[in-house]
């Protein structure tokens, strides 16, 4: 009897003892267990935007001309309109209606024909929309390049075969640096000539094109699809206006500055000073860009 009682003690004693040890190797962390660090924030989210207003504001107080793009719910433009605060009138308006995949009308006179990618390759329009029965029909033809920049622009009026005037952009580093005008029926004259250069320590996305040429409606270049977009804003635009002769008239040198470019990579605001690029009017002065994105 007795020698059992002794067993049966070492055994408590030996079990007491284990539990002892390791009730104190789970409290030597000294408290609550440090939890885990919370996840890294996940990446922040890549917007594609477009072009939606333009607003030029000289006086720093308000819009003194303002561009407004409207997109249906595919981003495809539906309505364009220039409003002149100073004057407070429309200055310009067009709705586009998609009558099928390639073809959208604007009104009875104005029509556009897209390719597969949906670029513009074919406008017409007339010389005077104020007196539009009366007035020239002008086609204007646009020819891309394999890598989506547009290199030829053709005119042909009132139903000519051969283009009445023709201009040729020329690009270095897919940059559009110069831009050659000419009036193919009356012997290639040269009528306009423009050369270009870039801020290249300003990279940015989505912008507006740069074609100095673009008297059928600098409207539409902003919101259209006219190719490949300028992946730095302007530094300078120089354009020379040619008469019958070759002797110039008039020569518009612009300056571009003080580019302002958000957290997406989208420019918001610039300053264009010297003389108005009329191919680029949307941007003169003091100009904030805004943007439609998703």
């Amino acid at each position: 009897m007795t020698k059992i009682l002794i067993t049966y003690f070492a055994l408590f004693f030996i079990v007491a003892v284990i539990f002892m040890g390791c009730s104190k190797s789970e409290s030597s962390g000294g408290g609550t267990p440090t939890p885990p660090p919370p996840p890294p924030p996940p990446p922040p989210v890549a917007l594609t935007c477009i072009t939606s207003a333009i607003s030029q504001v000289n006086s720093g107080l308000k819009s003194e001309s303002g561009l407004t793009t409207f997109y249906d719910i595919n981003l495809n433009v539906i309505r364009i309109l220039v409003y002149d605060s100073a004057s407070n009138i429309k200055a310009f308006e067009a709705n586009f209606n998609y009558i099928t995949s390639d073809s959208v009308r604007i009104d009875a006179y104005q029509y556009l024909k897209l390719d597969a990618t949906k670029r513009v390759v074919l406008f017409v329009t007339k010389s005077d929309l104020k007196s539009p029965a009366t007035a020239d029909e002008y086609k204007f033809e646009y020819i891309y390049n394999s890598q989506g920049y547009l290199v030829t622009k053709n005119l042909y009026i009132n139903g000519s075969k051969v283009p009445n005037f023709r201009t040729i952009y020329t690009y270095t580093n897919n940059f559009l640096t110069k831009c050659l005008m000419t009036a193919v029926s009356s012997g290639n004259l040269k009528i306009l000539e423009s050369d270009l250069t870039y801020d290249n320590t300003v990279s940015i996305k989505t912008w507006i094109y740069t074609f100095p040429d673009a008297f059928e409606g600098y409207m539409y270049y902003t919101a259209l699809n006219f190719g490949n977009r300028p992946l730095n804003p302007l530094k300078q635009v120089i354009t020379k206006i040619y008469n019958a002769n070759g002797t110039i008239l008039d020569t518009w040198t612009t300056n571009y500055s003080g580019y302002i470019v958000n957290s997406n990579g989208y420019l918001t605001y610039g300053v264009a000073s010297g003389d108005l690029q009329q191919g680029i009017a949307s941007f003169y002065g003091k100009t904030n860009f805004y943007y439609q994105c998703r």
